[in-house]
């Protein structure tokens, strides 16, 4: 009877641990899932600001980018681009406030800031953070620099695949 438990115990191991597909990889690695899937980052958005209150605005820390096509096709050559910023907010009232891009040629500027209420005591505790940010735009296979924030991330996007038996060229 143990011999069978442990049998069918192992085998609930391997499922929850096999692969599922397109989620799993070094993609998913990198990227996550949007919502809850890291206990130690909360995915956060950009909330329009809601009262009077007054607030320095400052850059946000930026601890990590990743960039990569989204995958979906865009009109035109191009595909869209996702970027995933991890970062961290200073204290227990910070939040993300805004983000400006700019596009010239290959290079893309992004700037993300945070806000924190003016004259207000908040609880000093370091609160990781993970932002997800689809660039403007459409991209065309090629080399590109993106710099958020100060930091500075070379990626690529690479040309579509030739259907099998077939080609790009019409």
């Amino acid at each position: 009877m143990r011999a069978l438990f442990l049998a069918v115990f192992a085998l609930v191991l391997a499922a929850c641990g096999g692969s599922s597909g397109a989620a799993d990889g070094p993609d998913r690695d990198r990227f996550g899932y949007r919502v809850g899937s890291d206990p130690n980052r909360e995915t956060m958005l950009i909330r329009p600001l809601s009262d009077s209150t007054r607030y320095l605005v400052y850059p946000a820390v930026v601890d990590s980018i990743a960039v990569r096509p989204a995958g979906r096709p865009l009109p035109g050559d191009g595909v869209a681009v996702e970027v995933l910023v991890q970062g961290a907010l200073p204290d227990a009232c910070a939040e993300l406030t805004d983000v400006t891009q700019s596009r010239d040629s290959q290079f893309v500027t992004v700037d993300l800031t945070m806000r924190q209420p003016r004259e207000t005591v908040c609880a000093a505790v370091v609160r990781p953070f993970r932002f997800y940010l689809m660039l403007d735009g459409s991209y065309p296979a090629g080399s590109y620099l993106l710099r958020l924030n100060g930091k500075t991330v070379p990626f690529q996007v690479l040309p579509a695949r030739t259907v099998e038996g077939g080609s790009d060229a019409g």
